[in-house]
């Protein structure tokens, strides 16, 4: 038997201990992922919902004659639904509407031209400030 066996190659526990440990951040790293992708598409729904609730109001108010639009602040912080099981329930409403002058400048005097703005607010997945969406149109005298 030969007696020279120093230049045996192979793989020790040191490197396999620093493998292990590499690929076990990675990991983690990778786990960690998951839940922040979860919360961005949560909050793209969420987005999405309120886009569609301030169109929905939008268009209910358009529905209506000219004259039979009030102005001012029709609603302030007033819940979409207000059944706490309701998907909607979590989200704001704010409809204002102003009257509009030949510059499209809020003024007091009625030309036949009408500012509608609906604001949607609901609370922030990510904490911080509650998030929103508006739509503004403007709707005019037939």
């Amino acid at each position: 038997m030969n007696s020279n066996n120093k230049n045996k190659s192979g793989i020790g526990l040191i490197e396999v201990i620093i493998s292990i440990s590499v690929l076990g951040i990675g990991i983690l790293g990778l786990l960690q992922a998951f839940p922040r992708g979860t919360s961005v598409e949560r909050d793209i729904e969420l987005t999405t919902i309120g886009h569609h609730l301030a169109q929905e109001k939008i268009e209910e108010i358009v529905s209506l004659n000219y004259g039979e639009i009030a102005i001012g602040i029709i609603e302030n912080q007033v819940r979409v639904d207000t059944d706490p099981t309701s998907d909607f329930y979590d989200f704001l409403r704010t409809t204002e509407v102003w009257l509009l002058d030949q510059n499209l400048i809020v003024s007091g005097s009625d030309i036949g031209l009408k500012k509608i703005r609906v604001t949607i607010e609901w609370i922030s997945v990510f904490g911080g400030p509650n998030r929103d969406t508006s739509i503004t149109t403007m709707i005019s005298e037939k």
